[in-house]
């Protein structure tokens, strides 16, 4: 294909009218990320219990493995992004990515999840592994967090380009975490059948029954989308090849996404304290059963499931920075009630902990919303569309968030004396689990306030941007159809 066409392929009047998404394309799109987030609340939940209770392993390890296991996100998160944005095909720039990633993700999902069947087993033998030891952990935990790097990245930022609209942005992420929340609800009861149902309680069972399911739902699902909904053209001309130091340079001068990465930075710390610790602060400070926990954590995502209609229609009303802003007030508020819970106040720790749950949706859609709309303002200034470089930074500021709460917390009850193998811990030991599981997360959310509060990008200053950047690329497309034109060029000045 010559330059002339691909420059008109990217830049054209398609561009320019984009129609609304409309439910089907939204509800195809966001139902791939349904068996993702079946995968990530595991992680969190029954991966530093599993491997410290049932294979031995130091839970003080295991956090840090974990946190590791992120610093390979530094190189492999904006060369995929880089990548996605200038890697043109006839089935998109997002697409091949995804493809490509689910083998991988599916392989290590396994490995990581039910590390003493057979086939874990001869595959780690295979590899000249002898034992489920720390470098296993570390290795699987590396490659799975590799796979989510190929899917889920561009999958972010194919769903920032499906439209250009301020509000249908907040829709587009809102079906995804929608989704999102169907699947963190699937990873909670698949549990609780496995316990309830089958009278298979525990974490080991727990993982088995969650890595079986992804293994039929990650394909089934992300394969729709994949065949049905159509990629949006670039809004910019191909742009020119970047190093991805410099390009992060680039990203990291844009002065509001430099303000919404660092609040989501610490949004993310704190939710990831908050499910690393949940199991742990039910069990030992709450002395409930394993079946309570698994009906308290589904309830706690139902209610932030539930809860972000409410938020949508919020932040139509006042904007999304002081929604998300309304919801760390919230958060924070239920949050100071914990620590004052023990035996025999379960159902009040559960009313408790729904009210707080509820603003969780809040902090988790509109950031990603937000962060679309920074993506016009480099459009705008540069003239070039770099969405999958914006979200590998946001990729890996989420993943390093989610891996440094989880360090913080699990080394931080190590330190405080708590014992997940013992029966009963000291006072101490369960009054720095309880604050670490509330406390301390509210207030490390409360960090992104002032930095929120006085965010620039508002509804009227996007809608702005976007009509600068249609009325540029209409003159670009004008002038790149006055170029290939018969003749073009041939006749005189005027």
């Amino acid at each position: 294909m010559s330059d002339d066409r691909l420059k008109a392929e990217h830049i054209g009047t398609e561009s320019l009218t984009e129609k609304a998404v409309g439910r089907l394309r939204m509800s195809l799109y966001g139902l791939v990320n349904l068996p993702t987030s079946i995968v990530g609340l595991p992680i969190a939940l029954y991966i530093p219990a599993f491997y410290s209770q049932n294979l031995g392993l130091s839970l003080a390890l295991v956090g840090t493995l974990i946190a590791l296991s992120r610093l390979t996100d530094v190189v492999t998160d904006p060369a995929i992004g880089i990548a996605s944005d200038r890697w043109l095909t006839r089935f998109g720039r997002r697409k091949p990515w995804m493809a490509f990633g689910m083998p991988l993700k599916l392989l290590a999902l396994w490995m990581l999840f039910v590390p003493d069947s057979s086939f874990a087993v001869n595959v780690w033998r295979f590899m000249g592994g002898d034992a489920i030891n720390n470098l296993y952990l570390f290795v699987w935990i590396s490659l799975l967090y590799l796979g989510f790097t190929l899917m889920d990245l561009p999958y972010r930022a194919w769903g920032a380009e499906l439209s250009p609209d301020y509000d249908e942005r907040s829709k587009v992420t809102g079906w995804r975490e929608a989704f999102g929340y169907g699947g963190t609800l699937m990873a909670l009861t698949i549990p609780l059948i496995m316990s309830i149902g089958f009278g298979l309680p525990g974490a080991e069972n727990a993982l088995f029954a969650v890595a079986a399911v992804v293994m039929v739902t990650l394909p089934l699902l992300t394969m729709p989308a994949l065949l049905w909904v159509r990629e949006l053209p670039p809004r910019s001309a191909p742009q020119a090849r970047v190093h991805w130091r410099r390009g992060l340079k680039i990203v990291w001068g844009n002065g509001p996404y430099r303000r919404l990465v660092i609040s989501f930075l610490f949004l993310v710390i704190a939710v990831s304290m908050t499910a690393s610790l949940s199991f742990f602060f039910v069990a030992s400070v709450m002395g409930e059963t394993f079946d309570r926990y698994a009906i308290f954590i589904l309830a706690y995502y139902l209610s932030s499931s539930a809860a972000i209609p409410a938020w949508l229609a919020i932040s139509r009303r006042i904007g999304k920075h002081k929604t998300v802003v309304i919801g760390i007030l919230w958060l924070s508020l239920w949050s100071a009630f914990i620590p004052l819970l023990g035996p025999g106040d379960y159902w009040v720790f559960f009313a408790v902990m729904m009210l707080k749950g509820s603003a969780v949706g809040a902090l988790v859609f509109l950031p990603a919303s937000m962060a679309a709309d920074v993506v016009d303002l480099d459009t705008l200034r540069t003239g070039e569309q770099r969405t999958g470089l914006y979200f590998s930074l946001w990729g890996m500021v989420n993943k390093a968030a989610v891996a440094l709460g989880v360090f913080i917390a699990t080394n931080a009850v190590v330190l405080f004396g708590f014992d997940p193998t013992l029966d009963e811990n000291t006072a101490t030991a369960k009054l720095a689990l309880a604050c670490l599981y509330s406390i301390i997360p509210a207030a490390l959310a409360c960090v992104a306030l002032p930095l929120l509060w006085k965010y620039p990008l508002s509804r009227d200053r996007q809608e702005r941007m976007r009509r600068h950047i249609e009325r540029r690329d209409r003159r670009r497309a004008a002038g790149y159809a006055a170029e290939t034109e018969p003749g073009a060029g041939t006749s005189q000045d005027s």
